[in-house]
């Protein structure tokens, strides 16, 4: 498993944003189709996402992948029409929140806001590529996706954000609140911004590429 990357400064990440490498390798991932939700979901949280999940009453991936499941589905017309932000935000919020009550009352355990996100952020990172979805659906999904935070895109904002605190070690845990959660995502926004890419981009840069090795 490679290192998580830290980038250097602001600038750094922004011509790495821009770069023709990133710009194909978002252009490439979001290409990909996945037929039926089933498929978004089980392709969007590989395996290996689940070992930080150890010793729970209830396998964790047929736990998150069965809600997730079943939450795409009943909210799927209200997640297409969502076209702002504030409104996106605010479904990621609702069902992390849902995912957490519903891994509690499972697993006897807490998942926690972090750990949470990040999972259901991956599976809208692959929602985009539902078969079913027009041009502009996927356009506007892309455009409006959060970074699932994990070490890599965490870490990757320790030299650039000291005002966020993060340590050399942080992982999914690090982020435990709603309000964390929105500051790394704002950070993230603003600098995909002035890249001119969706935020997603910055994912597909710290986690996708940094899986390649960042050079």
């Amino acid at each position: 498993m490679p290192k998580p990357y830290e980038f250097k400064s602001e600038e750094e990440l922004i011509e790495m944003l821009k770069q023709p490498t990133t710009l194909k390798a978002g252009q490439d991932f979001f290409a990909q189709v996945s037929p039926t939700i089933d498929h978004v979901v089980t392709s969007g949280v590989t395996g290996n996402t689940f070992r930080a999940f150890r010793k729970l009453p209830a396998q964790p991936s047929t736990t998150f992948r069965t809600w997730a499941k079943n939450y795409i589905q009943d909210t799927f017309f209200t997640l297409n029409q969502i076209s702002d932000a504030t409104e996106y935000a605010k479904y990621i919020d609702q069902a992390t929140l849902s995912l957490c009550e519903s891994w509690q009352k499972l697993t006897n355990s807490d998942i926690g806001y972090g750990r949470g996100s990040k999972l259901f952020n991956l599976v809208l990172k692959k929602f985009a590529c539902l078969q079913s979805l027009s041009q502009e659906q996927k356009n506007i999904l892309i455009s409006l996706q959060h970074t699932p935070l994990d070490s890599y895109t965490i870490i990757g904002l320790r030299l650039i954000a000291p005002e966020l605190s993060i340590p050399k070690s942080a992982t999914m845990k690090f982020v435990e609140t709603p309000k964390q959660y929105t500051i790394f995502q704002e950070k993230i926004t603003a600098i995909a911004n002035k890249a001119n890419v969706p935020p997603i981009y910055y994912d597909i840069l710290a986690w996708d590429m940094g899986h390649q090795s960042i050079k």
